[in-house]
């Protein structure tokens, strides 16, 4: 499975690299961007499985930056290898105060395939020299910087706004885009509660769920819920329990104790 998964990372990140290079050579050519997002199949750890995810393009992520405004990026750092060109800049948002680095390393080549005039399948390729290699590798190293400066609820929402730009998904009513809000649980851990005594506290596992019920509120919420405005308040069975939880699982008051 680790075998599969690299693979479609793999193929996910050439396909990712593809698209924001044609973009890049879009641009270069004086064409209008419009494509600020597209899907990319990528492996879901969860459903353990290939799906389908949206995701900025290299000019959604520009705009995605732009609105979120404030955001300056440095200079670049350019080093020349045998084969490639490393590419590194800096991106500070001034708002926020914070700063990352972004970096990429671009082929000096570019793979030219072979298509076959009968057929139309590619029956090979050969490398030639990318007139273009800097402008894209400045592009995906920007990209990757900027990228890192975008939270990724905000990212959502704008790739929200532009699918809905796009028609590909209906804007929801106002009323169905509010959260509502979560109803109260209904745990009435007072009985429980007053139930506990000193002799339980070693058991844990019949403690837990009066715990984790208890844990789940707010304490003003939890005082209200056993009948009392505080702790001292409680009967006296669940008060010993309490003391008897401090001292079992509070040990630095124990040894104070001794001492």
């Amino acid at each position: 499975m680790s075998g599969e998964m690299d693979s479609i990372m793999l193929k996910q990140i050439a396909e990712i690299e593809k698209r924001d290079e044609s973009q890049v050579m879009a641009e270069l050519a004086g064409e209008l961007i419009e494509d600020m997002i597209y899907t990319v199949e990528t492996y879901d750890r969860r459903q353990k499985r290939k799906v389908r995810r949206v995701r900025l393009s290299w000019a959604g992520v520009k705009e995605v930056a732009r609105s979120r405004g404030n955001i300056v990026l440095s200079e670049p750092v350019v080093t020349d290898l045998d084969s490639t060109i490393r590419i590194m800049v800096k991106a500070t948002d001034l708002t926020r105060n914070f700063t990352v680095f972004g970096g990429c390393q671009q082929l000096r080549k570019m793979k030219i395939n072979h298509v076959d005039p009968d057929t139309g399948e590619i029956a090979g390729y050969h490398l030639e020299d990318d007139a273009y290699c800097f402008q894209k590798g400045l592009s995906k190293c920007q990209r990757n910087a900027l990228t890192l400066c975008i939270p990724a609820d905000y990212a959502a929402k704008c790739i929200d706004r532009f699918l809905v730009a796009t028609g590909k998904i209906k804007q929801l009513p106002q009323e169905a885009r509010r959260t509502k809000a979560p109803a109260r649980s209904q745990v009435k851990p007072l009985a429980e509660w007053d139930k506990v005594t000193a002799a339980m506290v070693p058991d844990y596992p019949h403690l837990e769920p009066v715990i984790w019920n208890l844990c789940k509120m707010q304490p003003d919420i939890m005082y209200r819920e056993l009948g009392v405005t505080s702790r001292t308040d409680m009967t006296i069975p669940a008060w010993e329990a309490f003391l008897a939880l401090k001292a079992r699982f509070n040990p630095v008051d124990q040894s104070e104790k001794e001492e």
